[in-house]
């Protein structure tokens, strides 16, 4: 099952409603309501079938807005603390994303074949770009030290968006 298809399955699982349409408000590419008497929704464009690796990254952050958002409103932003507060939604969103497109131990295969930057890891992974950036900044965040360890690999994230690997000998 690849990760379009997993994500599809969430989706079922969640009983999200799916929809595709030509054009969505604000010249979005998708996105995540919860209408009252009808239950969650995904609206997504429908160009977004033609490049399968921004469908996945689109999906994935929507379906984010799913499992992490509560009450927020892209419409709703009329101070500057509810811009703060919708960018942190955003951010949640995008890490959930992040984390369920990319395991660590997807990661830790994408290593030990001989991936070193973030476009032979998306390659590798078949996934947007963004996505492995964002990955790795979901990484540098969480970690106290400036790197993680993954597998047999040390992984220097302080200078992102450069990835230095390190294997104890």
């Amino acid at each position: 099952m690849d990760k379009l298809e997993k994500l599809l399955q969430v989706v079922s699982d969640e009983n999200i409603i799916l929809h595709y349409d030509n054009s969505l408000p604000y010249q979005l590419e998708g996105l995540y309501v919860n209408i009252k008497d009808v239950g969650p929704a995904i609206f997504l464009l429908n160009s977004l079938k033609q490049n399968k690796s921004r469908h996945v990254e689109i999906l994935g952050e929507e379906l984010g807005h799913h499992f992490t958002s509560v009450g927020d409103s892209i419409c709703n932003a009329a101070t500057y603390r509810d811009q703060l507060d919708i960018l942190k939604c955003e951010k949640k969103a995008t890490d959930w994303s992040t984390n369920y497109i990319i395991t660590n131990n997807e990661l830790i295969k994408a290593l030990e074949y001989g991936c070193n930057s973030y476009y032979e890891i998306s390659e590798f992974l078949n996934v947007n770009e963004l996505v492995v950036r964002d990955k790795f900044r979901y990484l540098a965040r969480k970690s106290s030290t400036g790197y993680i360890q993954l597998g047999s690999y040390k992984v220097i994230l302080t200078n992102l968006p450069n990835i230095y690997l390190y294997k104890d000998l």
